[in-house]
């Protein structure tokens, strides 16, 4: 997860926030619609205070009728891009925030809300790419997940292909240095054969284009086909 892809914040967007934060399972979120149903947003490493996250949250809560939800966990410690030289602070944050640990505060989470939703689904991005690949691969938590989806996703191994348990849809940028070409035909492979996965990829794009978008005509433009693409499997498997 070095690449400089990983830690671009993409070009800078506006957004009046249709939610609200509160504590829910120890867990600080973001919060946003009213809907029986409910989606989980697994963020990058810019938190869930990064505005671009939490607008795709009111999007998706708007669209689909479900309630959105945006856990913390990197327990008020996000990469901030706007502090200087913050890519070289990566390392250290990494060490810091190991994903396991971001995995285990995902399971809380789902355990705390699953009693109260008739469906729950995921979506993960860049690192929350790997925790949603966590909650679809483990018996006890993949029961409780109707469908997942991961965009861009970082940190994947061959092995975690044949683990998944639940329905997923990749959404793939056509370069992706944290999910290579060779990693994401195995996953192809492996997911279309037992009709788990289904795989959209969006050209000339790179890693981060749905949530970090360059600003360039073109990129939104695949940006948001991936994100009604998103919206379009959500209404689906609600």
């Amino acid at each position: 997860m070095d690449s400089s892809c990983c830690t671009d914040p993409g070009a800078q967007q506006m957004h009046q926030y249709e939610g609200h934060e509160e504590e829910l399972a120890g867990i600080n979120i973001y919060r946003t619609g009213q809907g029986k149903s409910a989606i989980v947003l697994f963020t990058d490493i810019f938190g869930y205070t990064f505005i671009n996250s939490r607008k795709l949250a009111d999007h998706f809560a708007i669209d689909t009728g479900a309630t959105v939800f945006i856990p913390d966990y990197f327990h008020g410690d996000p990469i901030n891009p706007n502090i200087p030289n913050y890519r070289d602070l990566l390392p250290d944050w990494r060490k810091q925030h190991p994903v396991i640990e971001a995995c285990k505060i995902a399971d809380k989470f789902i355990s705390a809300i699953k009693e109260h939703y008739q469906s729950i689904q995921v979506i993960g991005f860049c690192y929350g790419g790997k925790v949603v690949v966590y909650l679809i691969s483990h018996p006890e938590l993949s029961s409780t997940v109707k469908a997942a989806i991961v965009g861009h996703p970082s940190m994947l191994v061959k092995e975690e292909a044949t683990q998944i348990k639940k329905p997923v849809l990749f959404l793939c940028a056509e370069t992706d240095q944290l999910f290579s070409s060779d990693l994401q035909e195995y996953f192809e492979n492996e997911l279309t054969k037992n009709r788990l996965g289904t795989f959209l990829k969006y050209p000339g794009t790179v890693h981060g284009f749905i949530v970090r978008p360059d600003g360039s005509s073109h990129v939104n433009q695949q940006s948001e086909k991936a994100v009604h693409d998103a919206i379009e499997y959500f209404k689906k498997n609600i």
